[in-house]
């Protein structure tokens, strides 16, 4: 009985390199199977976060329907335009922080063109009393104004009038009133622009005075 055969080193090495390149395509398979799975599990986890954004911002479609805020202000818009037409009412009186007692504690307001105007001027002061009164002029009269008022306490007849020069540059104005008298009187203005009011009392209109801004 013939012995079978012994296979030599050129033929076991070649054999054992064929199953190292089976091995090694099946673990490298394997392992690029397990890759390609968790890759998989991966993406599809991280598509909703992927997605998300767009199911957040489907409130964002609701926002054209701000818009419909305006025809709230078109409500409104009647009664601003009919406040126009409405009496504006001011007092105003000696400053009673003021030492001197010749300072408007008013010194400025705002009215509309052709707007009624009612003024009423209390002429109390706690420590100085003193005779004063109110006098409206036009547009830009406040330097003539003051003059006027200057050159009519040389006028015979200032006391009674007053100290109210007789200009057609004053619109409007009050008595000279004694300390603690009272007087109310209504007058319009009828174009924008500045006016002034002025204590025509000599000596105290360079101090005690104050403007209206006409809009």
């Amino acid at each position: 009985m013939s012995a079978s055969p012994t296979p030599s080193k050129e033929e076991s090495g070649s054999i054992w390199s064929i199953i190292n390149l089976i091995l090694g395509f099946g673990i490298g398979g394997f392992t690029l199977l397990a890759v390609l799975a968790f890759m998989s599990k991966g993406v599809s986890s991280l598509r909703p976060d992927i997605e998300a954004p767009k199911t957040a911002a489907a409130p964002a479609a609701a926002a054209p329907a701000a818009p419909v805020a305006p025809a709230a202000a078109a409500t409104t818009a009647p009664a601003a335009a009919a406040a126009t037409g409405d009496v504006l009412e001011i007092k105003i009186m000696p400053n009673p922080t003021d030492p001197t007692g010749m300072k408007y504690d008013v010194t400025s307001f705002k009215a509309k063109a052709g707007q009624k105007i009612k003024l009423t001027f209390d002429n109390k002061h706690p420590t100085l009393p003193q005779p004063h009164n109110v006098c409206i002029g036009r547009l830009g009269t406040k330097s003539t104004i003051l003059q006027l008022a200057m050159s009519a306490a040389t006028m015979p007849d200032a006391m009674a009038k007053g100290f109210v020069p007789d200009s057609p540059d004053i619109i409007a104005h009050t008595k000279l009133l004694q300390p603690g008298q009272t007087e109310t009187i209504e007058f319009s203005l009828p174009a924008a622009g500045e006016y002034p009011y002025i204590c025509t009392f000599p000596g105290h209109g360079i101090l005690m005075n104050g403007s209206i801004t006409v809009e």
